[in-house]
């Protein structure tokens, strides 16, 4: 084989130095307009992209750190009222059920590391002491829980399910079984704060989804970290709700054709109406808080 010239092997040697310094210094912002040109990127992780806080955050009467944005998806920390969980064929205009739909603050919540700071940063249960330790976490605390909750939790998914720990590496999820398709990121909008209360189903509209479709659900942790997973014959839509106060919200819906998984997470397989147990044909829906993101590949 011949060698290049001398002025073209030059050329290109430069070219590849500024490809590789530019993969390096990219920014988050960078990347996903790479990924997405024609997309704005939304408030909720346009919010998520700054500096890392050190030490523990403690605000408001409940003194907890506001960045773990907590999902909350416990028996102790549901409403009896509250409706968990509920049928497909229940999902129609007109439908009255009781919800809490929490309103996240995303301007405290904890910020996106870059891909770099990422990947040099501990994220195992082995490893636990020293992530306490790096985040200034006192081992007997909340937040202490819900860092060993979400590592144990990341460290039990299985086939292509993953804890992704940066912006970069949710949009590579995200594009990586696509095959040429059209992403669309969805996610549940609240436009007010509300209290538990009877909410009515206003419209309902399927999304186009195909199985490559990606759900990531975010993690309670000191810094950005979501467990995302294809849907498969999940079925995603967008449903408009008015509360009986007049607040609404547009919460994107995930459907599922097969519960059985979700024996691990008692509380939601209870709240299962028994005829929705994994024996029988019927999708099985929850929506989804507004910390949690759908890429649609439609």
């Amino acid at each position: 084989m011949e060698s290049l010239p001398l002025p073209l092997a030059f050329a290109l040697l430069l070219l590849a130095g500024r490809m590789s310094q530019y993969h390096v210094l990219a920014t988050p912002e960078r990347y996903w307009a790479q990924a997405f040109p024609n997309t704005l990127m939304p408030d909720i992780i346009r919010a998520r992209l700054r500096p890392l806080p050190s030490g523990l955050l403690h605000v408001g009467s409940s003194n907890r750190d506001p960045r773990f944005l907590y999902s909350d998806f416990t028996k102790e920390h549901l409403d009896p009222r509250e409706t968990t969980l509920f049928l497909e064929e229940d999902l129609k205009v007109g439908m009255n059920k009781i919800f809490h739909f929490r309103m996240s603050d995303f301007n405290n919540a904890s910020p996106f590391l870059s891909r770099e700071d990422a990947s040099t940063t501990p994220f195992s249960t082995v490893e636990f002491p020293r992530i306490l330790h790096r985040f200034s976490l006192p081992p007997v605390s909340r937040e202490a829980q819900e860092v060993w909750g979400t590592l144990t939790w990341c460290e039990s998914l299985e086939a292509k399910a993953k804890c992704l720990t940066s912006l970069e590496a949710m949009i590579n999820y995200a594009n990586s079984s696509t095959m040429g398709h059209n992403i669309t990121m969805l996610h549940t909008i609240i436009n007010n704060a509300s209290v538990v209360q009877a909410y009515t189903v206003k419209k309902v509209e399927r999304k186009d989804t195909k199985p490559s479709s990606a759900v990531c659900h975010n993690m309670p942790y000191p810094f950005a970290v979501y467990s995302c997973h294809y849907i498969g014959e999940g079925r995603i839509y967008k449903v408009s709700l008015e509360g009986e106060d007049g607040s609404m919200v547009e919460a994107i819906t995930a459907c599922h054709p097969d519960s059985l998984n979700w024996i691990q997470c008692p509380y939601w397989y209870q709240s299962l109406p028994a005829y929705a147990k994994p024996d029988h044909q019927n999708y099985s829906c929850h929506f989804l808080p507004d910390t949690h993101i759908v890429w649609a590949s439609t």
